[in-house]
């Protein structure tokens, strides 16, 4: 296998008595649920041998292969400070979506059976309550999921991506300045709604990473559907999505 030199030390090669052997900071994709993530992570395991990615993760870091130096991609859905923590010197990336659509994407997730089939992995590490709540959820339209009291749908929908990238718990005065602070930590972010230059500035940054051309088929999309809400949906989303709304904002100003 021919390793490429790539840009800002992330592969580099070095000679050695035995020949050619990469050293690398390994990439660490912060999936934050319903942006993308699908559509990306299929991009990135294009341009990474298939023995260089961890197992996904499924609720358990110790699980993932942290310390298998031949791994060069983990991901999944855990909180950027959480793996931070044990892999300080990665290449973290992620992707952020307008909070609106985001939660009417997870909304449409749950809501498809197609994407919760009897052979998922998750069924097997998810409890019965867990499960009911999916199924639960292919039966409301988006407004009794939005307005809900069912904890897990509103732990879906309330600042999900706030959540995600802050080290601090929500209801903490620093939590949503924390996310703007990881944020400036990632060596990479990309916008949903900005998809083809987002790609583009990440092969800005790793030169050797091909043009995205995955099949409109391995794409995990949401149905296009209208999204309809009443008054009173709409004022408890909006307030569920309040630190998203204006992390997303500071991150468009960014990128």
């Amino acid at each position: 296998m021919t390793w490429s030199t790539l840009h800002r030390g992330f592969w580099r090669r070095e000679k050695t008595s035995k020949g050619d052997r990469p050293f690398d900071r390994p990439i660490v994709f912060v999936h934050i649920p319903k942006t993308a993530g699908t559509s990306f992570f299929r991009y990135l395991e294009s341009n990474i041998p298939a023995a260089c990615i961890a197992p996904p993760f499924l609720g358990d870091l110790n699980k993932i292969q942290i310390s298998d130096a031949s791994k060069k991609l983990f991901w999944g859905h855990f909180r950027f400070i959480d793996i931070y923590r044990k892999l300080p010197d990665a290449m973290y990336v992620t992707f952020l979506r307008d909070p609106l659509a985001r939660s009417y994407s997870q909304y449409n997730s749950w809501h498809d059976p197609r994407n919760f089939p009897s052979d998922d992995p998750w069924r097997k590490v998810m409890t019965p309550d867990e499960i009911d709540d999916v199924e639960f959820a292919q039966s409301v339209n988006f407004e009794e999921f939005v307005t809900s009291p069912r904890q897990r749908f509103v732990d879906q929908l309330k600042d999900v991506q706030t959540y995600m990238l802050s080290s601090e718990e929500p209801g903490s005065p620093q939590f949503l300045r924390s996310a703007k602070e990881n944020l400036g930590k990632l060596t990479f972010f990309g916008l949903v709604e900005e998809f083809d230059r987002s790609i583009q500035k990440l092969q800005q940054l790793v030169p050797d990473f091909g043009p995205y051309r995955l099949s409109r088929d391995r794409e995990n999309r949401s149905r296009e559907e209208e999204m309809s809400l009443s008054r009173k949906g709409r004022e408890r989303l909006l307030e569920m999505i309040h630190n998203d709304s204006h992390l997303y904002r500071y991150a468009v100003g960014l990128f």
